[in-house]
């Protein structure tokens, strides 16, 4: 059941968070935890009047190319030892999902415990990181960038023209966390020890930024935004002036960075791909009204979704419209997991095909799907 926002409710919530996250200090009255909790809608399942099992869906916009669109992210899933089996989480995820779509939310994320666990619920993976670890004296094949600026300060006095280039970022974005007021601040207080960098041009424009830690003989990046390429050379030197102070630098980015190629000789980066975040259609009519589809129309077919029925059976997609049809051949079939994949994620339709995730009866559709771009630091 969706819970009330209450004091007794607050308290039982933050008992059972305490307890299966082992927090080692009370939360009820923690600012970071009661910034979530107030943006959030709590679903919970009980045994005997005890609150047993959790679930937290924090309200999020999220960017579709030019638009957004309500997305909620998933976290604090979490049941007392004794009940955990039993089925409260599972029975939630479908409250949840039933609750989201009755309240026009489009899409929904998480960051899984069990990939397997949450694709039973209609969760697919589309967000990944590049992972870089870089030594220190790779640096010597950077070329430093010589004009412009850098400044680094605190995150009062970098904010600005942190959220200004933040938001310019998001242009042809999918899927990536719109950021609020009240989420930079949490994330400001959740690491209290960072450091804020901005690059300007030679016209002192902000053309990117760097947060970044210093842990032990480890520079580590929390998130590198750039409008440019002489904004990415720029912060690649900013880091370069660390190699006398730091042994190693450390970088989580997006799948289409491409920080290798400002290094002349690249043997010595670590590279590696792992996946992050999994995603979830909603409402499926919702979101192809956000799709930038090149094509006059088509028809597209969602064959199974086992949590979100409505999302089942073919649908005519022209310009902003999508409407359900019957009985027309669709020119692409795929399940809710396959169609997640393609449209949230970094899956092409001919991948989808080759890996038998989708039905194509028209060759011309291969093209008429957009590929967007996914920056996602968040986590729930």
């Amino acid at each position: 059941m969706k819970l009330p926002q209450n004091q007794a409710a607050l308290q039982a919530i933050t008992e059972l968070i305490e307890y299966a996250f082992n927090k080692k200090q009370p939360i009820i009255g923690e600012p970071l935890f009661l910034s979530r909790y107030h943006h959030a809608d709590c679903f919970g399942t009980f045994h005997q009047e005890q609150l047993s099992s959790l679930v937290m869906s924090n309200h999020f916009q999220a960017k579709v190319f030019e638009g957004t669109v309500p997305m909620s992210g998933i976290g604090y899933v979490a049941s007392y030892p004794e009940f955990r089996g039993s089925g409260g989480v599972s029975e939630l995820m479908q409250e949840i999902l039933t609750d989201l779509y009755e309240n026009d939310v489009v899409i929904s994320q998480l960051a899984p415990f069990s990939q397997g666990f949450y694709r039973q619920f209609g969760y697919e993976n589309t967000s990944k990181q590049k992972q870089y670890h870089i030594p220190a004296a790779a640096f010597s094949y950077v070329v430093s960038e010589k004009a412009g600026e850098v400044q680094r300060g605190t995150w009062q006095e970098m904010k600005p023209q942190i959220l200004t280039i933040y938001q310019q970022a998001l242009k042809g974005q999918v899927g990536t966390v719109v950021r609020e007021e009240w989420w930079w601040e949490r994330l400001q207080e959740y690491y209290p020890h960072r450091f804020y960098a901005v690059c300007f041009d030679q016209k002192h424009q902000p053309q990117g930024y760097l947060i970044y830690r210093l842990q032990g003989d480890t520079f580590l990046v929390d998130e590198l935004a750039y409008l440019s390429s002489f904004a990415l050379r720029k912060l690649l030197t900013y880091m370069k002036a660390h190699v006398s102070s730091f042994a190693r630098f450390s970088y989580a980015g997006p799948v289409y960075e491409r920080l290798e190629e400002f290094f002349s000789e690249q043997e010595t980066l670590e590279i590696s791909i792992k996946p992050y975040m999994m995603s979830r259609i909603i409402n499926f009519p919702q979101l192809f009204r956000h799709l930038p589809i090149d094509a006059k129309t088509i028809i597209v077919e969602v064959t199974e979704d086992r949590q979100c029925p409505w999302n089942v059976g073919q649908w005519q997609v022209t310009g902003k419209q999508c409407q359900k049809v019957e009985g027309k051949q669709a020119d692409v079939r795929g399940t809710i997991h396959s169609w997640t994949e393609l449209l949230l994620g970094d899956l092409s339709l001919q991948e989808g095909c080759f890996l038998d995730k989708f039905e194509v009866t028209n060759q011309k559709m291969m093209t008429v799907f957009p590929q967007g771009k996914q920056s996602f630091y968040d986590y729930f």
